[in-house]
Protein backbone atom coordinates (compact mmCIF):
# COMPACT_ATOMS: atom_id res chain seq x y z
CA UNK A 1 0.00 0.00 0.00
CA UNK A 2 1.33 3.51 -0.65
CA UNK A 3 2.22 5.98 1.74
CA UNK A 4 -0.95 7.67 3.31
CA UNK A 5 -1.71 11.61 1.76
CA UNK A 6 -3.31 13.86 4.65
CA UNK A 7 -6.01 15.57 2.55
CA UNK A 8 -4.99 19.45 1.45
CA UNK A 9 -7.82 22.31 1.59
CA UNK A 10 -8.55 21.28 -1.89
CA UNK A 11 -8.44 17.82 -1.77
CA UNK A 12 -10.98 18.13 1.47
CA UNK A 13 -13.61 19.47 -0.45
CA UNK A 14 -13.17 15.81 -3.16
CA UNK A 15 -13.14 13.95 0.26
CA UNK A 16 -16.57 15.60 1.72
CA UNK A 17 -17.95 14.58 -1.85
CA UNK A 18 -16.24 10.90 -1.56
CA UNK A 19 -18.10 10.40 1.76
CA UNK A 20 -21.45 12.43 0.78
CA UNK A 21 -21.63 9.57 -1.94
CA UNK A 22 -21.54 6.86 0.80
CA UNK A 23 -24.64 5.47 1.57
CA UNK A 24 -24.74 4.81 5.17
CA UNK A 25 -23.40 8.40 5.41
CA UNK A 26 -26.42 9.91 3.40
CA UNK A 27 -28.21 11.19 6.11
CA UNK A 28 -25.07 12.63 7.96
CA UNK A 29 -25.73 16.76 8.56
CA UNK A 30 -22.73 18.80 7.15
CA UNK A 31 -20.80 19.64 10.29
CA UNK A 32 -20.62 16.07 10.92
CA UNK A 33 -19.30 14.97 7.72
CA UNK A 34 -17.29 18.52 7.60
CA UNK A 35 -14.94 16.63 10.99
CA UNK A 36 -14.58 13.30 8.81
CA UNK A 37 -12.99 15.21 6.02
CA UNK A 38 -10.58 16.79 7.93
CA UNK A 39 -9.25 13.32 9.62
CA UNK A 40 -9.45 10.93 6.75
CA UNK A 41 -6.53 9.92 4.71
CA UNK A 42 -6.09 9.46 0.59
CA UNK A 43 -3.95 6.63 -0.18
CA UNK A 44 -2.67 5.17 -3.88
CA UNK A 45 -3.33 1.17 -4.52
CA UNK A 46 -0.95 -0.05 -7.02
CA UNK A 47 -2.72 -2.75 -9.38
CA UNK A 48 -2.84 -5.83 -7.79
CA UNK A 49 -2.28 -5.03 -4.27
CA UNK A 50 -4.39 -6.03 -1.73
CA UNK A 51 -6.35 -3.42 0.23
CA UNK A 52 -6.32 -6.03 2.97
CA UNK A 53 -7.39 -9.69 2.96
CA UNK A 54 -9.93 -12.20 4.36
CA UNK A 55 -9.60 -12.26 8.19
CA UNK A 56 -8.07 -8.65 8.90
CA UNK A 57 -8.95 -6.34 11.53
CA UNK A 58 -12.18 -4.40 10.18
CA UNK A 59 -10.12 -1.23 11.40
CA UNK A 60 -11.08 1.58 8.76
CA UNK A 61 -14.03 2.20 5.81
CA UNK A 62 -12.75 3.00 2.72
CA UNK A 63 -14.11 5.18 -0.56
CA UNK A 64 -13.03 4.71 -4.10
CA UNK A 65 -12.28 7.71 -5.40
CA UNK A 66 -10.60 5.95 -8.48
CA UNK A 67 -9.86 2.76 -10.34
CA UNK A 68 -11.52 -0.80 -9.78
CA UNK A 69 -11.43 -3.17 -6.71
CA UNK A 70 -12.66 -7.05 -6.63
CA UNK A 71 -14.01 -8.58 -3.33
CA UNK A 72 -12.58 -11.71 -3.22
CA UNK A 73 -13.36 -14.38 -1.33
CA UNK A 74 -11.66 -16.85 1.01
CA UNK A 75 -11.80 -19.25 -1.67
CA UNK A 76 -10.67 -17.02 -4.20
CA UNK A 77 -13.70 -16.41 -6.19
CA UNK A 78 -14.26 -12.73 -7.48
CA UNK A 79 -17.74 -11.82 -5.04
CA UNK A 80 -17.87 -8.42 -6.76
CA UNK A 81 -16.41 -5.25 -8.11
CA UNK A 82 -16.21 -1.59 -7.19
CA UNK A 83 -15.85 1.09 -9.33
CA UNK A 84 -15.42 5.13 -7.98
CA UNK A 85 -17.99 5.96 -5.38
CA UNK A 86 -18.36 2.55 -3.92
CA UNK A 87 -17.34 2.06 -0.20
CA UNK A 88 -15.42 -0.66 1.25
CA UNK A 89 -15.37 -2.63 4.28
CA UNK A 90 -18.85 -0.82 5.74
CA UNK A 91 -20.29 -4.19 7.41
CA UNK A 92 -17.05 -5.12 8.92
CA UNK A 93 -16.64 -2.20 10.59
CA UNK A 94 -20.41 -1.71 11.98
CA UNK A 95 -20.22 -5.02 13.22
CA UNK A 96 -16.49 -4.85 14.66
CA UNK A 97 -15.85 -8.51 12.93
CA UNK A 98 -13.22 -9.65 10.83
CA UNK A 99 -13.21 -9.30 7.03
CA UNK A 100 -15.64 -11.65 5.40
CA UNK A 101 -13.32 -11.51 2.12
CA UNK A 102 -10.51 -9.34 0.86
CA UNK A 103 -10.25 -7.06 -1.20
CA UNK A 104 -7.36 -6.42 -4.07
CA UNK A 105 -6.93 -3.37 -6.94
CA UNK A 106 -7.81 -4.50 -10.40
CA UNK A 107 -6.03 -1.04 -11.37
CA UNK A 108 -4.25 1.56 -9.91
CA UNK A 109 -6.37 3.26 -7.47
CA UNK A 110 -7.07 5.94 -5.04
CA UNK A 111 -9.16 5.30 -2.10
CA UNK A 112 -10.33 7.55 1.19
CA UNK A 113 -9.39 6.25 4.44
CA UNK A 114 -11.93 6.32 7.27
CA UNK A 115 -10.39 4.93 10.68
CA UNK A 116 -12.93 2.62 12.72
CA UNK A 117 -12.61 4.64 15.70
CA UNK A 118 -13.38 7.72 14.23
CA UNK A 119 -16.49 6.35 12.16
CA UNK A 120 -17.52 4.62 15.87
CA UNK A 121 -17.46 8.86 16.80
CA UNK A 122 -19.36 9.61 14.43
CA UNK A 123 -22.09 7.00 14.99
CA UNK A 124 -22.41 7.42 18.61
CA UNK A 125 -22.65 11.41 17.89
CA UNK A 126 -25.79 10.93 15.67
CA UNK A 127 -28.48 8.06 16.34
CA UNK A 128 -30.73 8.77 13.97
CA UNK A 129 -27.86 7.55 11.46
CA UNK A 130 -28.29 4.03 13.30
CA UNK A 131 -31.65 3.37 11.49
CA UNK A 132 -30.46 4.86 8.12
CA UNK A 133 -27.29 2.09 8.70
CA UNK A 134 -29.56 -0.71 8.99
CA UNK A 135 -31.61 0.16 5.66
CA UNK A 136 -28.28 0.70 3.68
CA UNK A 137 -27.28 -2.73 5.39
CA UNK A 138 -29.79 -4.54 3.92
CA UNK A 139 -29.49 -3.25 0.36
CA UNK A 140 -26.18 -4.12 0.15
CA UNK A 141 -27.27 -7.66 1.52
CA UNK A 142 -29.75 -7.77 -0.93
CA UNK A 143 -27.59 -6.50 -3.33
CA UNK A 144 -24.86 -8.84 -2.89
CA UNK A 145 -26.90 -11.99 -3.26
CA UNK A 146 -27.96 -10.64 -6.69
CA UNK A 147 -25.01 -9.25 -8.07
CA UNK A 148 -23.99 -10.98 -11.17
CA UNK A 149 -19.89 -10.02 -12.07
CA UNK A 150 -18.70 -9.26 -15.55
CA UNK A 151 -16.00 -11.17 -16.74
CA UNK A 152 -15.40 -9.74 -19.88
CA UNK A 153 -12.70 -6.85 -20.05
CA UNK A 154 -13.92 -3.82 -20.83
CA UNK A 155 -10.27 -1.34 -20.60
CA UNK A 156 -8.19 -2.81 -22.89
CA UNK A 157 -4.51 -1.70 -23.21
CA UNK A 158 -2.32 -1.99 -26.34
CA UNK A 159 1.48 -1.43 -25.99
CA UNK A 160 3.58 -1.52 -28.82
CA UNK A 161 7.09 -2.48 -29.65
CA UNK A 162 9.89 -1.90 -31.66
CA UNK A 163 9.26 0.09 -34.65
CA UNK A 164 5.74 -1.21 -34.46
CA UNK A 165 3.04 1.63 -35.05
CA UNK A 166 -0.34 1.14 -33.57
CA UNK A 167 -2.41 3.57 -35.15
CA UNK A 168 -3.32 1.18 -37.97
CA UNK A 169 -4.65 -1.41 -35.41
CA UNK A 170 -6.12 0.83 -32.95
CA UNK A 171 -8.23 2.07 -35.93
CA UNK A 172 -9.20 -1.36 -37.06
CA UNK A 173 -10.21 -2.46 -33.56
CA UNK A 174 -12.26 0.05 -32.73
CA UNK A 175 -14.21 -0.41 -36.04
CA UNK A 176 -14.36 -4.28 -36.25
CA UNK A 177 -15.53 -3.64 -32.19
CA UNK A 178 -18.13 -0.66 -33.92
CA UNK A 179 -21.39 -3.12 -34.26
CA UNK A 180 -21.35 -4.37 -30.96
CA UNK A 181 -20.86 -1.64 -28.98
CA UNK A 182 -18.99 2.39 -28.42
CA UNK A 183 -15.57 2.17 -28.02
CA UNK A 184 -13.28 4.99 -26.44
CA UNK A 185 -9.91 5.89 -27.29
CA UNK A 186 -7.48 7.11 -24.54
CA UNK A 187 -4.57 7.41 -26.34
CA UNK A 188 -2.83 11.28 -25.49
CA UNK A 189 0.39 12.82 -27.22
CA UNK A 190 3.83 12.22 -26.46
CA UNK A 191 4.20 15.45 -25.63
CA UNK A 192 1.86 15.33 -23.00
CA UNK A 193 3.06 12.22 -21.41
CA UNK A 194 6.83 13.49 -21.63
CA UNK A 195 5.67 16.78 -19.66
CA UNK A 196 4.70 13.90 -16.58
CA UNK A 197 7.51 12.55 -14.48
CA UNK A 198 6.04 10.94 -11.44
CA UNK A 199 3.76 7.94 -12.25
CA UNK A 200 1.42 9.09 -9.32
CA UNK A 201 0.81 11.95 -11.64
CA UNK A 202 -0.79 9.42 -14.49
CA UNK A 203 -2.67 8.32 -11.48
CA UNK A 204 -4.03 11.37 -10.35
CA UNK A 205 -4.20 12.88 -14.03
CA UNK A 206 -5.90 10.03 -15.83
CA UNK A 207 -7.84 7.77 -13.44
CA UNK A 208 -10.46 9.97 -13.79
CA UNK A 209 -10.92 10.31 -17.41
CA UNK A 210 -10.87 6.63 -17.61
CA UNK A 211 -13.47 6.13 -15.35
CA UNK A 212 -15.53 9.09 -17.02
CA UNK A 213 -14.64 6.63 -20.27
CA UNK A 214 -15.49 3.46 -19.35
CA UNK A 215 -19.14 4.70 -17.60
CA UNK A 216 -20.41 5.91 -21.10
CA UNK A 217 -18.47 3.21 -23.31
CA UNK A 218 -18.53 -0.62 -23.63
CA UNK A 219 -15.16 -0.81 -24.39
CA UNK A 220 -11.83 1.86 -23.41
CA UNK A 221 -8.85 1.83 -25.73
CA UNK A 222 -5.70 2.47 -23.82
CA UNK A 223 -2.69 3.19 -26.35
CA UNK A 224 1.01 2.98 -25.58
CA UNK A 225 2.92 3.90 -28.77
CA UNK A 226 6.35 3.87 -29.33
CA UNK A 227 8.16 5.98 -28.29
CA UNK A 228 5.24 6.82 -25.68
CA UNK A 229 7.71 6.64 -22.54
CA UNK A 230 8.09 3.81 -19.39
CA UNK A 231 5.73 5.67 -17.25
CA UNK A 232 2.98 5.78 -19.63
CA UNK A 233 2.91 1.89 -20.41
CA UNK A 234 3.25 1.37 -17.00
CA UNK A 235 0.02 2.92 -16.26
CA UNK A 236 -1.56 1.37 -19.30
CA UNK A 237 -0.29 -1.85 -18.41
CA UNK A 238 -1.50 -1.70 -14.88
CA UNK A 239 -5.06 -0.34 -15.87
CA UNK A 240 -6.34 -2.79 -18.50
CA UNK A 241 -8.33 -5.93 -17.99
CA UNK A 242 -6.18 -7.09 -21.21
CA UNK A 243 -3.20 -6.33 -22.84
CA UNK A 244 -2.72 -6.43 -26.43
CA UNK A 245 0.88 -6.41 -27.47
CA UNK A 246 1.96 -5.36 -31.23
CA UNK A 247 5.76 -6.84 -32.15
CA UNK A 248 6.85 -5.86 -35.58
CA UNK A 249 10.10 -8.22 -34.56
CA UNK A 250 11.15 -11.93 -35.36
CA UNK A 251 12.54 -12.23 -32.13
CA UNK A 252 12.45 -10.62 -28.75
CA UNK A 253 15.22 -7.83 -28.27
CA UNK A 254 18.41 -8.73 -25.89
CA UNK A 255 16.77 -5.91 -23.10
CA UNK A 256 12.93 -6.51 -23.38
CA UNK A 257 11.29 -5.34 -20.19
CA UNK A 258 7.23 -4.78 -20.85
CA UNK A 259 4.80 -4.11 -18.08
CA UNK A 260 3.10 -6.82 -17.88
CA UNK A 261 0.78 -7.54 -14.93
CA UNK A 262 0.02 -10.48 -12.92
CA UNK A 263 -3.01 -12.07 -14.24
CA UNK A 264 -3.45 -9.54 -17.52
CA UNK A 265 -4.45 -11.93 -20.26
CA UNK A 266 -2.08 -10.82 -23.13
CA UNK A 267 -3.15 -11.10 -26.68
CA UNK A 268 0.14 -11.22 -29.04
CA UNK A 269 -0.53 -9.11 -32.28
CA UNK A 270 2.45 -9.71 -35.06
CA UNK A 271 4.05 -8.01 -37.93
CA UNK A 272 5.84 -10.41 -39.09
CA UNK A 273 5.82 -13.75 -40.46
CA UNK A 274 6.22 -17.15 -38.18
CA UNK A 275 7.64 -14.93 -35.58
CA UNK A 276 9.81 -17.06 -33.27
CA UNK A 277 8.44 -18.88 -30.51
CA UNK A 278 10.49 -17.25 -27.68
CA UNK A 279 7.46 -14.52 -27.93
CA UNK A 280 5.51 -17.26 -26.06
CA UNK A 281 7.74 -17.91 -23.82
CA UNK A 282 8.31 -14.40 -22.87
CA UNK A 283 4.61 -12.92 -22.41
CA UNK A 284 2.69 -16.35 -22.63
CA UNK A 285 -0.08 -15.13 -24.60
CA UNK A 286 -3.84 -16.87 -24.75
CA UNK A 287 -4.19 -16.04 -28.60
CA UNK A 288 -1.92 -14.55 -31.66
CA UNK A 289 -3.24 -12.50 -34.54
CA UNK A 290 -1.56 -11.56 -37.68
CA UNK A 291 -1.70 -7.86 -37.96
CA UNK A 292 -3.64 -8.00 -40.81
CA UNK A 293 -7.47 -7.51 -41.56
CA UNK A 294 -8.26 -11.62 -40.19
CA UNK A 295 -5.99 -11.58 -37.12
CA UNK A 296 -7.61 -7.86 -36.29
CA UNK A 297 -11.54 -8.95 -36.98
CA UNK A 298 -10.58 -12.42 -34.50
CA UNK A 299 -9.06 -10.34 -32.34
CA UNK A 300 -11.83 -7.78 -31.93
CA UNK A 301 -14.32 -11.13 -31.72
CA UNK A 302 -12.38 -12.05 -28.46
CA UNK A 303 -12.70 -8.29 -26.92
CA UNK A 304 -16.58 -8.28 -27.79
CA UNK A 305 -16.87 -11.84 -26.49
CA UNK A 306 -17.95 -12.89 -29.89
CA UNK A 307 -14.93 -15.52 -30.65
CA UNK A 308 -16.59 -18.67 -31.84
CA UNK A 309 -15.64 -22.17 -30.76
CA UNK A 310 -15.64 -25.60 -32.30
CA UNK A 311 -15.02 -28.59 -30.34
CA UNK A 312 -14.76 -31.63 -32.36
CA UNK A 313 -15.19 -35.44 -31.05
CA UNK A 314 -12.90 -38.16 -31.69
CA UNK A 315 -14.35 -41.38 -33.37
CA UNK A 316 -12.52 -42.75 -36.09
CA UNK A 317 -13.61 -42.92 -39.08
CA UNK A 318 -16.89 -41.40 -37.62
CA UNK A 319 -14.96 -38.04 -37.14
CA UNK A 320 -14.98 -37.46 -41.30
CA UNK A 321 -18.38 -35.83 -40.65
CA UNK A 322 -16.52 -33.45 -39.22
CA UNK A 323 -15.74 -32.01 -42.78
CA UNK A 324 -19.12 -31.96 -43.35
CA UNK A 325 -20.42 -29.64 -40.56
CA UNK A 326 -17.52 -27.63 -41.40
CA UNK A 327 -18.57 -27.33 -44.94
CA UNK A 328 -22.31 -26.29 -43.64
CA UNK A 329 -21.41 -23.94 -40.98
CA UNK A 330 -19.05 -22.03 -43.23
CA UNK A 331 -21.47 -21.98 -46.05
CA UNK A 332 -23.79 -20.55 -43.61
CA UNK A 333 -21.57 -17.84 -42.74
CA UNK A 334 -20.81 -18.41 -39.47
CA UNK A 335 -16.99 -17.27 -38.46
CA UNK A 336 -15.36 -19.78 -35.96
CA UNK A 337 -12.17 -17.90 -34.81
CA UNK A 338 -11.11 -21.36 -32.62
CA UNK A 339 -10.80 -25.09 -32.85
CA UNK A 340 -10.33 -27.81 -30.74
CA UNK A 341 -10.80 -31.63 -30.73
CA UNK A 342 -9.30 -35.21 -29.67
CA UNK A 343 -8.46 -38.11 -31.63
CA UNK A 344 -10.65 -37.53 -35.60
CA UNK A 345 -11.41 -34.37 -34.05
CA UNK A 346 -7.71 -33.30 -33.30
CA UNK A 347 -7.16 -34.05 -37.05
CA UNK A 348 -10.05 -32.22 -38.24
CA UNK A 349 -9.38 -29.19 -35.93
CA UNK A 350 -5.91 -29.07 -37.42
CA UNK A 351 -6.67 -28.95 -40.98
CA UNK A 352 -9.35 -26.06 -40.55
CA UNK A 353 -7.03 -24.08 -37.90
CA UNK A 354 -4.48 -23.86 -40.94
CA UNK A 355 -6.82 -21.79 -42.65
CA UNK A 356 -8.42 -23.87 -44.99
CA UNK A 357 -11.75 -23.15 -46.39
CA UNK A 358 -14.44 -26.52 -46.38
CA UNK A 359 -13.46 -27.27 -50.28
CA UNK A 360 -9.74 -27.53 -49.50
CA UNK A 361 -9.89 -29.96 -45.83
CA UNK A 362 -12.50 -32.24 -47.71
CA UNK A 363 -10.14 -32.39 -50.82
CA UNK A 364 -7.29 -33.12 -48.00
CA UNK A 365 -8.88 -35.71 -45.77
CA UNK A 366 -9.74 -37.69 -49.65
CA UNK A 367 -6.67 -37.66 -50.45
CA UNK A 368 -4.81 -38.79 -46.94
CA UNK A 369 -7.16 -40.58 -45.41
CA UNK A 370 -9.67 -42.74 -48.04
CA UNK A 371 -6.58 -43.79 -50.22
CA UNK A 372 -4.90 -46.86 -48.68
CA UNK A 373 -4.91 -48.30 -45.42
CA UNK A 374 -3.77 -46.27 -42.58
CA UNK A 375 -3.05 -49.41 -40.74
CA UNK A 376 0.02 -51.26 -41.18
CA UNK A 377 -0.48 -54.42 -38.90
CA UNK A 378 2.54 -56.30 -37.51
CA UNK A 379 2.81 -59.06 -34.21
CA UNK A 380 1.11 -57.35 -31.47
CA UNK A 381 3.66 -56.93 -29.33
CA UNK A 382 3.52 -53.32 -28.58
CA UNK A 383 0.05 -52.66 -30.75
CA UNK A 384 -1.62 -54.23 -33.79
CA UNK A 385 -0.25 -51.48 -36.07
CA UNK A 386 3.76 -50.09 -36.65
CA UNK A 387 2.24 -46.93 -36.70
CA UNK A 388 4.19 -45.91 -39.75
CA UNK A 389 1.81 -44.79 -41.91
CA UNK A 390 -0.22 -42.76 -39.44
CA UNK A 391 2.98 -41.23 -38.63
CA UNK A 392 3.92 -40.28 -42.35
CA UNK A 393 0.77 -39.17 -43.16
CA UNK A 394 0.90 -36.29 -39.82
CA UNK A 395 4.46 -36.02 -41.07
CA UNK A 396 3.20 -35.31 -44.72
CA UNK A 397 0.28 -33.09 -44.56
CA UNK A 398 1.13 -30.93 -41.09
CA UNK A 399 5.09 -30.73 -42.15
CA UNK A 400 6.92 -28.46 -39.26
CA UNK A 401 4.05 -26.27 -38.88
CA UNK A 402 4.10 -24.57 -35.19
CA UNK A 403 0.56 -24.66 -33.37
CA UNK A 404 2.00 -21.13 -32.56
CA UNK A 405 2.02 -19.85 -36.25
CA UNK A 406 -1.60 -21.47 -36.88
CA UNK A 407 -3.96 -18.38 -38.51
CA UNK A 408 -6.83 -19.68 -35.85
CA UNK A 409 -6.55 -20.81 -32.48
CA UNK A 410 -6.19 -24.43 -31.72
CA UNK A 411 -5.85 -26.89 -28.75
CA UNK A 412 -5.76 -30.78 -28.74
CA UNK A 413 -6.13 -33.25 -25.92
CA UNK A 414 -4.25 -36.64 -25.56
CA UNK A 415 -3.56 -38.03 -22.06
CA UNK A 416 -0.19 -39.61 -20.50
CA UNK A 417 0.12 -42.96 -20.02
CA UNK A 418 3.04 -42.35 -17.01
CA UNK A 419 1.20 -40.05 -14.88
CA UNK A 420 -2.70 -40.43 -15.72
CA UNK A 421 -2.68 -37.00 -16.94
CA UNK A 422 -4.86 -35.02 -19.27
CA UNK A 423 -2.52 -33.61 -21.88
CA UNK A 424 -3.68 -30.14 -23.85
CA UNK A 425 -1.16 -29.03 -26.86
CA UNK A 426 -1.79 -25.65 -27.25
CA UNK A 427 2.09 -25.23 -28.08
CA UNK A 428 4.93 -26.88 -30.25
CA UNK A 429 5.12 -28.59 -33.44
CA UNK A 430 1.04 -29.40 -34.89
CA UNK A 431 1.77 -32.84 -36.07
CA UNK A 432 3.17 -33.90 -32.79
CA UNK A 433 0.04 -32.86 -31.03
CA UNK A 434 -1.98 -34.29 -33.66
CA UNK A 435 -0.17 -37.62 -33.47
CA UNK A 436 -0.41 -38.57 -30.12
CA UNK A 437 -4.38 -37.03 -29.54
CA UNK A 438 -4.48 -40.51 -32.21
CA UNK A 439 -2.98 -43.01 -30.82
CA UNK A 440 -5.74 -45.39 -29.64
CA UNK A 441 -4.36 -47.62 -27.25
CA UNK A 442 -3.76 -51.50 -28.33
CA UNK A 443 -4.10 -50.20 -32.31
CA UNK A 444 -1.81 -47.85 -32.68
CA UNK A 445 1.56 -47.39 -30.34
CA UNK A 446 1.76 -44.80 -27.97
CA UNK A 447 3.96 -41.48 -28.67
CA UNK A 448 6.73 -40.91 -26.30
CA UNK A 449 7.26 -36.99 -26.45
CA UNK A 450 10.02 -36.44 -23.82
CA UNK A 451 9.26 -38.33 -20.63
CA UNK A 452 5.67 -38.71 -21.56
CA UNK A 453 4.29 -41.46 -23.14
CA UNK A 454 0.56 -40.15 -24.94
CA UNK A 455 -2.14 -41.86 -26.13
CA UNK A 456 -5.44 -41.07 -27.91
CA UNK A 457 -6.91 -38.32 -25.78
CA UNK A 458 -10.34 -40.18 -25.87
CA UNK A 459 -9.11 -42.18 -23.31
CA UNK A 460 -10.31 -39.00 -20.65
CA UNK A 461 -12.10 -36.65 -22.62
CA UNK A 462 -13.43 -37.52 -26.12
CA UNK A 463 -15.52 -34.04 -26.56
CA UNK A 464 -13.08 -31.57 -24.03
CA UNK A 465 -16.08 -28.68 -24.29
CA UNK A 466 -14.60 -27.98 -20.98
CA UNK A 467 -11.30 -27.15 -22.33
CA UNK A 468 -12.46 -24.43 -24.85
CA UNK A 469 -15.04 -23.16 -22.06
CA UNK A 470 -12.00 -22.31 -20.16
CA UNK A 471 -11.62 -19.64 -22.45
CA UNK A 472 -14.15 -17.09 -21.85
CA UNK A 473 -14.10 -15.15 -25.20
CA UNK A 474 -17.42 -16.55 -26.77
CA UNK A 475 -19.51 -19.32 -27.28
CA UNK A 476 -18.91 -22.51 -28.15
CA UNK A 477 -20.07 -25.69 -30.79
CA UNK A 478 -20.09 -29.02 -30.25
CA UNK A 479 -19.70 -32.07 -32.22
CA UNK A 480 -20.56 -34.93 -30.57
CA UNK A 481 -20.19 -38.34 -32.38
CA UNK A 482 -21.38 -40.87 -29.30
CA UNK A 483 -24.00 -43.35 -30.86
CA UNK A 484 -26.41 -46.52 -29.61
CA UNK A 485 -24.21 -49.21 -30.10
CA UNK A 486 -25.38 -51.22 -32.80
CA UNK A 487 -23.07 -54.49 -33.52
CA UNK A 488 -22.57 -54.22 -37.37
CA UNK A 489 -23.10 -57.02 -40.02
CA UNK A 490 -19.75 -56.11 -41.14
CA UNK A 491 -17.83 -56.83 -38.18
CA UNK A 492 -15.25 -59.33 -38.92
CA UNK A 493 -14.97 -61.28 -42.24
CA UNK A 494 -16.47 -64.20 -41.40
CA UNK A 495 -20.39 -65.27 -43.16
CA UNK A 496 -23.53 -65.07 -41.15
CA UNK A 497 -25.50 -68.03 -41.80
CA UNK A 498 -25.25 -71.66 -42.57
CA UNK A 499 -23.65 -74.51 -39.60
CA UNK A 500 -19.92 -74.36 -40.92
CA UNK A 501 -19.61 -70.46 -40.61
CA UNK A 502 -20.85 -70.53 -37.44
CA UNK A 503 -18.76 -73.52 -36.14
CA UNK A 504 -15.48 -71.52 -37.61
CA UNK A 505 -16.79 -68.44 -35.57
CA UNK A 506 -16.88 -70.36 -32.84
CA UNK A 507 -13.51 -71.56 -32.95
CA UNK A 508 -11.92 -68.37 -33.70
CA UNK A 509 -14.35 -66.06 -31.85
CA UNK A 510 -15.35 -68.36 -28.75
CA UNK A 511 -18.80 -67.41 -29.53
CA UNK A 512 -21.55 -68.17 -32.50
CA UNK A 513 -22.77 -64.38 -31.92
CA UNK A 514 -21.73 -61.62 -34.43
CA UNK A 515 -18.97 -59.64 -32.37
CA UNK A 516 -17.17 -56.47 -33.22
CA UNK A 517 -14.46 -56.15 -34.60
CA UNK A 518 -10.94 -55.72 -32.71
CA UNK A 519 -11.33 -52.64 -34.10
CA UNK A 520 -14.19 -51.22 -33.36
CA UNK A 521 -13.53 -52.58 -29.78
CA UNK A 522 -10.32 -50.74 -29.26
CA UNK A 523 -11.92 -47.51 -30.62
CA UNK A 524 -15.64 -47.96 -28.72
CA UNK A 525 -13.82 -48.77 -25.28
CA UNK A 526 -11.15 -46.23 -25.33
CA UNK A 527 -14.20 -43.30 -26.06
CA UNK A 528 -16.42 -45.06 -22.93
CA UNK A 529 -14.99 -43.87 -20.36
CA UNK A 530 -15.35 -39.81 -21.32
CA UNK A 531 -18.38 -40.30 -22.68
CA UNK A 532 -20.30 -39.44 -20.26
CA UNK A 533 -19.79 -35.30 -19.86
CA UNK A 534 -22.66 -32.86 -18.97
CA UNK A 535 -22.43 -30.36 -21.45
CA UNK A 536 -25.47 -28.58 -19.70
CA UNK A 537 -23.35 -27.36 -17.25
CA UNK A 538 -21.22 -25.70 -19.61
CA UNK A 539 -23.43 -22.41 -20.38
CA UNK A 540 -20.93 -21.29 -23.17
CA UNK A 541 -22.03 -24.34 -24.68
CA UNK A 542 -24.69 -22.57 -27.21
CA UNK A 543 -24.99 -25.94 -29.73
CA UNK A 544 -24.57 -29.16 -29.99
CA UNK A 545 -24.37 -31.08 -33.63
CA UNK A 546 -24.79 -34.63 -33.38
CA UNK A 547 -24.21 -36.17 -36.94
CA UNK A 548 -26.13 -39.72 -37.56
CA UNK A 549 -23.13 -41.95 -38.32
CA UNK A 550 -24.36 -45.48 -36.88
CA UNK A 551 -23.86 -47.25 -40.19
CA UNK A 552 -20.28 -45.87 -40.40
CA UNK A 553 -17.55 -48.50 -38.72
CA UNK A 554 -14.64 -47.18 -36.83
CA UNK A 555 -12.26 -48.08 -39.65
CA UNK A 556 -14.33 -47.41 -42.68
CA UNK A 557 -12.76 -44.28 -44.45
CA UNK A 558 -13.94 -45.37 -47.75
CA UNK A 559 -17.70 -44.05 -46.35
CA UNK A 560 -16.16 -40.21 -46.38
CA UNK A 561 -19.13 -39.05 -48.35
CA UNK A 562 -22.15 -41.03 -46.23
CA UNK A 563 -19.89 -39.15 -43.52
CA UNK A 564 -19.80 -35.91 -44.94
CA UNK A 565 -23.57 -35.74 -45.68
CA UNK A 566 -24.22 -36.95 -42.04
CA UNK A 567 -22.63 -33.76 -40.62
CA UNK A 568 -23.76 -31.44 -43.22
CA UNK A 569 -27.55 -32.55 -42.06
CA UNK A 570 -26.68 -32.09 -38.84
CA UNK A 571 -24.56 -28.60 -38.90
CA UNK A 572 -28.35 -27.61 -40.85
CA UNK A 573 -30.49 -28.96 -38.95
CA UNK A 574 -28.51 -26.76 -36.13
CA UNK A 575 -28.52 -23.74 -37.58
CA UNK A 576 -32.36 -23.90 -38.32
CA UNK A 577 -32.78 -23.87 -34.59
CA UNK A 578 -30.15 -21.61 -33.53
CA UNK A 579 -30.26 -18.91 -35.96
CA UNK A 580 -28.41 -16.37 -33.60
CA UNK A 581 -24.97 -18.43 -34.68
CA UNK A 582 -25.62 -16.32 -37.77
CA UNK A 583 -25.06 -13.30 -36.11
Amino acid sequence: MSAIQQPSQGSAADARAALRSVPILADVDDEQLDQLSCVIDRIHIPANEWLFRFGDPSDAIYVIASGRFAAVGVDGRVIREMASGDSIGDLGVIEDAPRSAGVRALRDGVVWRIAADTFREVLAKTPRLQSVMLRAMARMLRESQSAHVSQRPRVIGLLSTGDAAAGLIVDGIVTRLGPHGRTAVVAPPIETIAEISNYGEFVDGFNEILDRAERSNDWVLMVADRGSGDLWRRYVAAQCDRLVVLVAQRHPPEAFDLPVVQGRPVHLVTCTVDPDPSWWDLLQPVSHHAADDDGIGALARRIAGRSLGLVLAGGGARGLAHFGVYEELTRAGVVIDRFGGTSAGAIAAAVFALGLDAREAIAAARQYMTRGNLLDYTIPAVAFTRGGRVDRLVENFFGDTLIEHLSRGFFSVCADMVTGDQIVHRRGRLSIAVRASMSIPGLIPPLQHGEQMLVDGGMLNNLPADVMCADPDGDVVCVDLRRKFLPSRRFGSLPQAGPLPGLVRRLVTGSEVVLPSLQETLLRTVSLTAAGGNLCALPQVVAVIKPNVTEIAALDFKKIDAALEAGRVAARAVLEANPKLLC
